[in-house]
């Protein structure tokens, strides 16, 4: 019995000391990842996010695109989780203004959720995309 009460005390301990995750994932994980990276001299401010449908689950293998007020576009595709990653244009791109999109067969971008914080102007953007089904019931050819 006392094996018992040590094992769930030890469940325990480890599920309190897990991270807080935000939106699915860690924000302050990334971060860090990004800040870290951030040291190239050439490059400007990254974006991440994730993807969901409108009653909150996660939609994988999106397609997500930036694009910049000239034209440029990075396109990555989002993970099982609905999370994906855009490095950073150059320094010269005015990152307020890239356009931040996400389309999948089958279903309609219907709302985007943007987050710039302000207070930290090398932070990267998080962009969330919301998708609900376009009415067809199939994915698009």
């Amino acid at each position: 019995m006392n094996a018992k009460i040590l094992c769930g005390a030890a469940i325990a301990a480890l599920v309190a000391s897990a991270p807080a995750f935000a939106n699915g994932g860690d924000f302050f994980e990334e971060l860090n990842a990004t800040w870290s990276a951030a040291n190239n001299a050439d490059e400007g401010r990254s974006y991440f996010g994730f993807v969901k449908d409108t009653k909150g689950k996660i939609v994988p293998n999106v397609s997500v695109s930036a694009t910049t007020a000239s034209g440029s576009t990075f396109v990555v595709q989002s993970d099982a989780h609905g999370h994906y990653r855009i490095p950073g244009f150059s320094k010269s791109v005015d990152a307020t203004k890239v356009a931040v999109t996400c389309s999948k067969p089958g279903y309609k971008l219907v709302a985007r959720d943007r987050r710039i914080m302000r207070t930290a102007p090398k932070a990267p953007i998080e962009t969330d995309c919301i998708l609900a089904p376009d009415g067809t019931g199939k994915p698009a050819a």
